[in-house]
């Protein structure tokens, strides 16, 4: 914790208000009537006052965080709390934050600034240089580098007595990997090692000594998905950098490039419409053998393009379509004045000299509405499922291998998602489906239920969303972001707290 002397004024607030009014004094001077040697004085005692104000700052931001004084104000960090609240930039919110963790580990330096004994740069600086010593080792560095400093060091020569301080240790606590090891292992490859401890609730922690490659290669998945992505991504860096490792890990496993993995077949996909399937030469006369027949297999439909890559593939055809409305309102308008429901007249055939028949209530809208959702799905029935349409016309035209197995995109309550039908929200969403504009690719990705099927959710298409880990696993589990998706494929996230994400613009408001 940062510690501030005792200010001569104890309302902290009066305090403020003082220093808010000088500066306004200052402001109104006018300097250009004054001589060099006041511009000076004036310009050393600001560098002084700023290094004070940033600590004072650090100070207070530094006990706002810990009593979680954001949260009042519907935030989840005080970085976030700063940008809306105090009208400063992302990046100016980030260094705030940055000069509270950086004097929470350097309480020397921190002192240093209130008494005006450095600046802001030079301890920024001093503290870049030993924190790469041990926590316990860092206040008696600090302490010899501001103590140089107060006697006239420049900052070069400050910065060669931070590489001898951290010179001595490293000479009485050598790296395995600097060469000091055994003989035969200068570059410290012999030393290797990574240690894994669990505790009985599954967490763990890792230590170890990594080769320089090894570290490379970790560093490269660090800068690589351990990126900040968005305002509603919170996670510290040390955060970041351990859902980026678990994500790399999990991607290694869902490639299949294990050994106890190895062995699944190549899934090829070719995609073609129903409406281009139904357009192919001879489609027609195999339409009327389907409505005399209703026979047919269905199956995942693939495209013609990727024939050379299914030569040692296992197939997975996919048949798509989408609904013609205006087809869905004719049909419905057919069945309505098929059945007389239109509210118009007519003759019912009976030669009495008058027709008395009393003529049946007219749809109203919401019944209309009704009926063709019905015909719809009546009709969806009869272009899909093992005896539809669009299954005897891929059987028929396509052939082999294009006739394979069904695989039912609706499969109930089941422990798993089937590969096909996550090979189908693969298809719809092609990636990370975060209304917030995360575009992380499937292999990335996991499937999630919109309705958990804790409370009755289905394993089905229109009940399952891409989601990348951090989406899944953090926003939408741990933070309890929920998600919706619309029908025209749109997505929705909502906070606890009412956040609203949309994958769109908010629909316009009507006029009137």
């Amino acid at each position: 914790m940062i510690q501030v002397p005792k200010a001569i004024d104890a309302d902290a607030a009066g305090a403020a208000s003082m220093l808010e009014v000088s500066l306004d004094r200052l402001a109104a001077t006018d300097w250009a009537s004054l001589g060099t040697a006041a511009h000076g004085e004036t310009l050393v005692r600001l560098q002084r006052a700023q290094a004070k104000l940033t600590a004072v700052n650090a100070a207070v931001l530094a006990a706002f965080t810990a009593q979680s004084g954001f949260q009042p104000d519907g935030h989840r960090s005080a970085r976030a709390w700063l940008v809306n609240r105090t009208g400063i930039a992302k990046g100016a919110a980030g260094a705030a934050v940055g000069w509270q963790k950086r004097l929470g580990r350097h309480g020397k330096i921190a002192d240093a600034m209130i008494a005006g004994g450095v600046s802001e740069s030079w301890a920024r600086e001093i503290a870049a240089w030993t924190d790469k010593l041990p926590v316990d080792k860092r206040d008696e560095a600090d302490a010899i580098l501001l103590d140089a400093a107060g006697q006239g060091l420049c900052l070069e020569d400050l910065s060669i007595l931070a590489r001898k301080i951290d010179e001595t240790w490293n000479a009485a606590h050598p790296d395995p990997d600097d060469g000091n090891g055994e003989v035969g292992d200068e570059d410290g490859f012999g030393d290797r090692y990574l240690r894994l401890g669990t505790t009985f609730g599954g967490a763990g922690k890792l230590d170890g000594d990594l080769t320089a490659g090894c570290a490379a290669a970790l560093r490269a998945i660090f800068d690589s998905l351990g990126k900040h992505l968005g305002p509603e991504d919170h996670r510290s860096i040390e955060q970041r950098r351990h859902d980026a490792l678990a994500e790399a890990l999990h991607r290694l496993i869902k490639a299949g490039l294990l050994p106890e993995s190895a062995g699944q077949a190549t899934m090829a996909q070719v995609v073609i419409s129903f409406a281009d399937l139904r357009r192919m030469y001879g489609a027609s006369t195999l339409e009327e053998q389907w409505i005399c027949a209703r026979a047919g297999q269905p199956g995942w439909l693939t495209g013609p393009g990727a024939r050379a890559e299914a030569c040692d593939a296992k197939i997975a055809p996919v048949v798509t379509g989408s609904v013609d409305w205006q087809a869905a309102d004719a049909m419905t308008d057919t069945f309505i004045a098929a059945f007389r429901l239109d509210g118009h007249q007519q003759p019912c055939g009976c030669t009495c000299g008058g027709c008395a028949c009393q003529p049946a209530a007219m749809v109203t809208p919401e019944a209309k509405a009704r009926l063709r959702r019905t015909l719809l799905a009546m009709a969806a029935d009869a272009m899909s499922g093992p005896d539809g349409l669009a299954a005897f016309l891929r059987a028929r035209q396509l052939g082999v291998p294009f006739t394979g197995k069904a695989l039912p995109l609706d499969v109930g309550r089941v422990k798993g998602i089937p590969d096909h039908l996550r090979r189908a929200v693969i298809l719809r969403d092609r990636h990370c489906a975060w209304p917030g504009g995360c575009d992380k690719p499937p292999a990335a990705c996991e499937c999630h239920h919109l309705i958990p099927r804790a409370l009755g959710g289905k394993t089905r298409l229109t009940n399952l969303l891409l989601l990348c880990e951090y989406q899944h696993q953090i926003c939408v589990h741990r933070l309890g972001w929920s998600l919706i998706l619309h029908s025209d494929g749109s997505t929705e996230a909502r906070s606890p707290r009412g956040e609203i994400l949309r994958s769109h613009g908010p629909p316009a408001a009507q006029a009137g």
